[in-house]
């Protein structure tokens, strides 16, 4: 269940919750943020926090789409 929401928003979750989230493992998870391909908010010193859209935003980026005019396309017959 989502945590609710509080007066700023989505509350912020930890590398575990992401790394659950991802189905890695949690080093890929502050690899990711060291690299800046996954925002991460550091709320203390050594202690990230992600904002849950930022972690959407990076699997929408990540989402692989099919090229028009694909590989897919040309197998079930449509002009290339």
């Amino acid at each position: 269940a989502a945590a609710p929401a509080t007066p700023f928003g989505e509350p912020l979750v930890d590398a575990a919750t992401v790394a659950a989230f991802l189905s890695v493992d949690t080093a890929t998870v502050y690899r990711l943020a060291q690299r800046a391909e996954l925002p991460g908010i550091e709320v203390a010193p050594r202690v990230l926090r992600f904002r849950p859209l930022d972690v959407r935003d990076y699997v929408e980026r990540r989402t692989r789409k099919a090229p028009q005019g694909g590989r897919v396309k040309r197998l079930l017959g449509g002009a290339s």
